[in-house]
């Protein structure tokens, strides 16, 4: 009974993190039209030098907003991703498919933890079709680290 219970967890905690997507929609105040929201958080934490070091988790984000359009942003908790306005490429596999190579876009306010995809229809057919996407991309001092997202059930973009 002992092993039984040890058993069960280790499946809980190795999924803890695999929870899939959370999908939410609001209302926009400006505009007052409808948005929505999918996200999920990486199975595992970045492991980054002073001042970052901690959990470090991931995101990834899949938004359509009225003022704003479609989305698929990567953020992480602290720490710099790399995002010039001459060099910001993000590599994304999609199960077991080949990498494929992305470019990307610093947000609006400069802030350093997230990165918008630029070809975000592209991103969003095949993860539709994915149980687990990989992320790498270029960190300040801290190499290209590879977030993981692994979810029972792909994306359902636009949500049904």
């Amino acid at each position: 009974m002992k092993r039984l219970g040890i058993a069960v967890l280790a499946v809980f905690c190795s999924m803890a993190h695999a929870v899939g997507w959370n999908y939410e929609a609001s209302t926009d105040k400006m505009t007052g039209k409808k948005s929505a929201e999918a996200q999920t958080t990486s199975d595992n934490s970045l492991s980054f030098d002073f001042p970052y070091k901690g959990t470090n988790r991931g995101y990834l984000t899949v938004r359509q907003h009225p003022q704003y359009g479609l989305d698929v942003l990567i953020s992480i908790d602290k720490g710099q991703m790399l995002c010039s306005s001459y060099d910001c490429r993000v590599s994304v596999k999609f199960d077991d498919a080949a990498p494929v190579k992305f470019s990307g876009n610093g947000p609006a306010d400069h802030s350093s933890q997230t990165i918008f995809i630029q070809g975000a229809a592209k991103f969003i057919a095949s993860a539709k079709k994915a149980k687990k996407i990989l992320v790498q991309f270029n960190a300040y001092q801290n190499g290209a680290p590879v977030l993981e997202f692994s979810t029972p059930q792909p994306l359902d973009w636009p949500r049904k």
